[in-house]
């Protein structure tokens, strides 16, 4: 049985439609309410056929809120027999409708003190009489996660209940990408209830594991269940659309290698995930890779070897598991299809890239190379070095990366607050390279500079000019907002 729901209630006016609403949400018993206006009804009332306008409430909540609107809502509605339908949610977005969850009242959890870190407290609210407890208590283990989240898990697969075996083939895979593990979600598949072999379609459609595909073609094509087949034909054809990952590095391998490094349960890997990792340009970019997604906290030994110091972070390596790219936290979209398509050009490897900046200082190439590799990582401490090398080795830039060196120099210094040598360096880009892509910015570090140092004139003069060349850039509004302040004092 789905845990959330749609509620529908007609009113006979905007007015009363805008109050029932408000009665309902201010009591946080639903997430949202859409009032649809223009509603032509035709009904039946004591043996006539009537006519009118009305307006729809579309009330968006949980199974164990439906009592408390009903309530609500009869005793403010004006009719004597007013409509109140809840219909179930039989798919959703899965952030719309942990949104929704979190948005209604809170519940038996949040009231409940916990002893520990309150797992034995979660694992006993699985067998609360109220749904939406037990539903959340679940959620929140899988949050939790780790080695009592899967024993958990693989022991709910075994309940009589389908409620908790439906929720444990959706916990278990968030939790584990085990083989074991998905082997058993698989079983599920021909569970004797058409709820838990439904929420295992979805599950499995949603590890990303290419493997479950001709499991899911055969559910769609056999199942009995009209709903189960259609949520495996869509697990199916999202596996088949989306970054086909294997869980274990391969010790050879005929193409280059994309790495994902994640932490389970990170909101920031959750959203990269969701945001990047799932668009459909990425993952026919990730075609020419092999993709292998790697848990940090499980692989922290290949985390150390490749130096990956947080997560998200795509790593992109050669046949010989060679550093040949890399792109740390929330990245783009363009950014990670650069980088994809510059691993794919076999361009020189960090690894070698830093032996030949090493060997010869003037290697403006290796030089930028590795410079640019930790900027793109926040690493400007270790890029310093190499940043110096590349100015010193073409003061006339002709490679077309003394202008960015310099640059990026004066921007580390102005964020180590060293404010005099930031100075010097956006100074030297303006006067020696007229024609900077990043002049705006380049100007508008200079004044925040200027005025750390103390030179409020110099720094108003920079930004006025700031604002007159380049009004409608995002530097040129933020020095226009950073000379309204100034203005003030």
């Amino acid at each position: 049985m789905s845990r959330y729901v749609i509620g529908f209630v007609t009113c006979s006016s905007r007015a009363e439609a805008r109050r029932l609403a408000r009665a309902v949400l201010n009591a946080k018993l639903a997430a949202c309410v859409n009032i649809l206006s223009g509603i032509e009804s035709r009904y039946w009332w004591q043996g006539k056929l009537e006519r009118g306008e009305e307006f729809l409430l579309l009330i968006k909540t949980t199974r164990d809120q439906t009592k408390a609107i009903m309530q609500i809502i009869k005793a403010n509605h004006s009719y004597d027999v007013p409509e109140i339908i809840f219909t179930p949610i039989a798919v959703g977005e899965r952030r719309y409708l942990k949104w929704l969850a979190s948005s209604v009242a809170a519940l038996l959890l949040a009231v409940v003190p916990c002893r520990g870190d309150g797992f034995d407290t979660l694992v006993k609210q699985l067998g609360s009489t109220n749904d939406a407890t037990r539903a959340d208590a679940a959620e929140k283990i899988a949050r939790v996660g780790g080695p009592r989240a899967e024993k958990q898990f693989r022991t709910m697969l075994e309940a009589t209940s389908p409620e908790r075996r439906q929720m444990a083939v959706v916990g278990l895979l968030q939790v584990s990408d085990a083989p074991e593990d998905l082997e058993r979600v698989r079983a599920r598949l021909k569970d004797e209830s058409s709820i838990v072999r439904w929420s295992a379609a979805v599950a499995l459609g949603q590890s990303g594991q290419s493997e479950a595909v001709p499991w899911l073609q055969e559910v769609a094509q056999n199942d009995a269940n009209e709903e189960v087949r259609e949520a495996a034909m869509e697990a199916a054809t999202r596996l088949q659309s989306t970054i086909q990952w294997q869980r274990t590095l391969p010790r050879t391998s005929t193409k280059p290698m994309l790495v994902y490094f994640f932490v389970r349960g990170s909101d920031l890997c959750d959203r990269f995930e969701e945001g990047v990792l799932t668009d459909r340009q990425v993952a026919e970019a990730s075609r020419a890779f092999v993709c292998v997604r790697l848990d940090v906290v499980k692989e922290e030994g290949q985390a150390r070897r490749f130096d990956v110091r947080g997560a998200p972070t795509v790593l992109l390596l050669d046949e010989r598991s060679q550093e040949i790219g890399r792109a740390s936290g929330q990245v783009e979209k363009e950014k990670l299809l650069t980088t994809l398509a510059d691993a794919q050009q076999n361009k020189m490897t960090i690894r070698e890239a830093r032996r030949l900046a090493q060997a010869n200082p003037r290697d403006v190439a290796a030089n930028w190379r590795v410079a640019s590799t930790y900027l793109d990582e926040g690493r400007e401490d270790l890029a310093d070095r190499y940043l110096r090398n590349v100015i010193d080795a073409d003061e006339a830039n002709q490679h077309g990366h003394t202008d960015e060196a310099m640059f990026a120099l004066g921007f580390a210094f102005g964020r180590a607050g060293k404010h005099a040598q930031a100075v010097y360096c956006m100074e030297q880009v303006l006067t020696r390279f007229p024609q900077f892509k990043d002049r705006d910015k380049a100007m508008y570090c200079l004044a925040l500079s200027q005025l750390g140092l103390g030179q409020k004139e110099q720094g108003r003069a920079t930004l006025a000019k700031l604002v007159g060349e380049f009004p409608d850039s995002a530097a040129g509004k933020a020095g226009k907002q950073t000379l309204g302040k100034l203005g003030d004092k």
